[in-house]
């Protein structure tokens, strides 16, 4: 085998293995059509998809901590609450794939245990290898990641059963 067989051999493989990887990831529901296929894996910072609102129906501001704070109010982004998109078509859903910035800053604020991750559909494998994303450190995210989403099967109370990650 020559070595540029070997290398189209290799980057073939490679390109395989990617395109598994990130097909593994499930649809974030409710993310919007700005990457064709709903999924947070295309680029360098949306690849956390979280629960944002009670459901598509209703489309209500979840609470993330005992003041009532909403996620938009949290992470300074209240000029750019998209709720309405969420809950609408294409893709209705309840969630979004927000940045890796953003997660660190919820957890900062509101703890591990009351951020709502879907383990499926967030891009653990690319947050666990980041380590800055938007000026903070992301160590408290990958560690609260590893704790919902690796060390766990992902699910970690009764939503489980509706296929919801908490």
């Amino acid at each position: 085998m020559t070595t540029s067989t070997a290398f189209v051999l290799l980057v073939a493989t490679f390109l395989f293995f990617c395109a598994t990887v990130e097909s593994t990831i499930a649809v974030c529901p409710g993310e919007g059509p700005r990457y064709g296929d709903y999924k947070c894996n295309h680029d360098r910072t949306h690849r956390v998809c979280a629960r944002l609102v009670n459901n598509k129906d209703d489309c209500e501001e979840l609470s993330w901590n005992e003041d009532g704070k909403t996620f938009w109010e949290i992470t300074g982004q209240q000029r750019w609450n998209w709720k309405d998109r969420i809950c609408a078509e294409p893709n209705p859903g309840d969630s979004w794939c927000i940045c890796m910035w953003a997660t660190a800053n919820l957890i900062a604020e509101v703890g591990c245990d009351n951020v709502h991750i879907r383990c499926d559909a967030t891009d653990v494998n690319f947050v666990l290898n980041s380590y800055k994303d938007g000026g903070w450190d992301l160590e408290q995210a990958k560690n609260c990641i590893r704790k919902k989403c690796v060390d766990h099967d992902g699910c970690e109370d009764e939503s489980c059963n509706s296929g919801q990650q908490s």
